[in-house]
C-alpha cells in the first residue's frame, strides 16, 4: 500500500514547497516528512482551520530524495536551495533572511528534500481545493503529520480526484506571498 503523508500548511509562502519554474520541492521545513518520505510516496498539505477539513493546497508524488548538499548543487538558484555543503561536512546558509535561528537551520539541514514527480504534483496556493467525501479521511489535522489511516486504493484516488480538477503543475500563488517584494517570505512552520 502506498504510504500518504499529510500535514497542515500554516504558512505558505512558496518555499515549502517550494514552487520555482513549475517544479514542487521540500527542502526546508517539515524535516520529519522529508526524513520518512520516499519515491513514490504522496505528501499532502492541508489548510488550517478555520477551513473546513479537507481543503488541499499542494499534493504531490515524491520522485527523487536528495541530500541537502547534493540538492543545492544540481538546482543552484532556486529560492529554497538555501544552504550549501562546505568541505568540513556542516552548511553555509546562503540567505540570511530565511530561517535565521539555529534551530530552524539544524531542522532544515538534518533531513534530506524532497523532489516532486511534475507528472503527479499539484499546487493551488491560494485557490486550495476541497477534498471529495470519499477522501476526507485523508485530510490532516493538528500538529505533525500523520501517515495512518490509508486505505488500498487511496493513492490512486486521490490522484484521480486531482487529475479531475486540472492538468498535474503550479495553478496558483502562494496564500502569503509578500507582494511588495515578490519574494517568499523567511517564515514556515518547522515541525
Amino acid at each position: 500500500m502506498t504510504r500518504i503523508l499529510r500535514y497542515i500548511l500554516q504558512h505558505d509562502s512558496g518555499m515549502a514547497p517550494c514552487i520555482d519554474r513549475g517544479l514542487v520541492t521540500l527542502a526546508t521545513c517539515k524535516p520529519k516528512i522529508r526524513g520518512g518520505a520516499q519515491p513514490g510516496e504522496w505528501v499532502v498539505g492541508c489548510r488550517p482551520s478555520p477551513a473546513p477539513r479537507g481543503v488541499v493546497v499542494w499534493a504531490g508524488r515524491v520522485a527523487k530524495v536528495l541530500n541537502v548538499g547534493d540538492y543545492e548543487r544540481a538546482y543552484r538558484g532556486r529560492s529554497d536551495a538555501v544552504y550549501r555543503a562546505n568541505t568540513s561536512g556542516g552548511f553555509k546558509r546562503l540567505r540570511p533572511d530565511y530561517h535565521p535561528g539555529d534551530a530552524e537551520f539544524r531542522k532544515d539541514t538534518s533531513a534530506p528534500v524532497l523532489i516532486f514527480d511534475e507528472a503527479a504534483t499539484w499546487y493551488f496556493g491560494a485557490d486550495p481545493q476541497m477534498m471529495p467525501d470519499s477522501l476526507v479521511h485523508l485530510a490532516a489535522g493538528g500538529r505533525g503529520h500523520r501517515v495512518a489511516g490509508v486505505n488500498d486504493g487511496d493513492a490512486r484516488a486521490l490522484q484521480s480526484w486531482l487529475a479531475s480538477i486540472a492538468p498535474p503543475g503550479v495553478h496558483g500563488t502562494p496564500r502569503h506571498m509578500p507582494v511588495s517584494i515578490g519574494r517568499p517570505s523567511a517564515r514556515c512552520s518547522v515541525t
